[in-house]
């Protein structure tokens, strides 16, 4: 598949979305001391973004190495269904068509005229990471991603966010500018800083220590979607064995609107296999 389009796509399947924050107050820090954890995981759940049907464009940046690369995209989402994702270059022609559903990834590749059909089997194997639908769908929509039931987790508070993960914040933090020194005690690592204002997501570290693959991300500009707050911009540091930043903007959000996902792939397209 063209390296291109293989970045694209990879973008926008691991990276995972955060968000700036105003200042933390006092009154609102004070307000969490002597809480249990689950009532900071049971806030999350309360302001997370909901919706049936969502709709958005986007600007992309994209720098790997030396080289930027800007598109467009449009991006529909079927709750818990569907994600599609509509890619053109800056003069407005589709290049590519990405449709995820719970058990398939689609691909249409209209610059080499193919396509890919397979299953989560084709995204862990190329990214080497574990990946499901629903966190594709959290990542793109700024929602937190879930924690094991049974995992022990670790409450904080500092002079801007609330802090909530499986490391302790003092190594968290640590990681925050140099992750590849985090001690190998789990393969999967998530910490997350949260805006106390609305207990949306203002930052996220995500370390898969068994792919040796490490995220670092954060929102910007909350802004009101139907009574809702979404970020506006996402902005993400992917260190791996091709490092990549990542910078996403979107633009004339809806929700909750009759929408199609058309996914029709021409016969004379070439099916390739990966």
């Amino acid at each position: 598949m063209n390296k291109r389009i293989t970045l694209i796509i990879s973008t926008l399947i691991i990276s995972l979305l955060l968000a700036s924050c105003k200042k933390l107050e006092r009154a609102k820090r004070s307000s969490l001391e002597g809480k249990k954890t689950e009532y900071l995981l049971n806030q999350m759940q309360k302001n997370a973004f909901n919706f049936d049907t969502f709709q958005a464009k986007a600007d992309f940046q994209i720098k790997q190495k030396d080289q930027q690369n800007s598109f467009k995209a449009n991006i529909r989402i079927k709750k818990d269904s569907l994600i599609w994702i509509s890619i053109t270059p800056l003069l407005g022609i589709e290049m590519a068509r990405v449709l995820i559903t719970e058990d398939s990834v689609k691909v249409i590749n209209r610059l080499n005229r193919e396509y890919f059909i397979g299953d989560y089997s084709y995204i862990n194997k190329r990214f080497n990471v574990e990946l499901e639908f629903g966190i594709i769908q959290s990542m793109l929509l700024g929602n937190a991603i879930e924690f094991e039931d049974d995992e022990k987790l670790q409450f904080a508070t500092d002079k801007e966010f609330y802090y909530l993960g499986n490391l302790k914040k003092r190594k968290a933090k640590k990681a925050d500018n140099k992750p590849s020194r985090i001690e190998k005690e789990d393969d999967e690592l998530i910490s997350l800083w949260m805006d106390p204002s609305n207990f949306r997501i203002a930052k996220i570290l995500y370390s898969d220590l068994s792919a040796d693959r490490f995220l670092l991300g954060e929102y910007s500009d909350y802004y009101e979607v139907n009574d809702q707050v979404l970020p506006q911009k996402l902005s993400f540091d992917f260190q791996s064995k091709q490092p990549a930043t990542v910078k996403i903007e979107y633009s004339r959000v809806s929700l909750n609107e009759l929408i199609k996902f058309s996914f029709n792939i021409s016969s004379k397209y070439e099916q390739v296999y990966y």
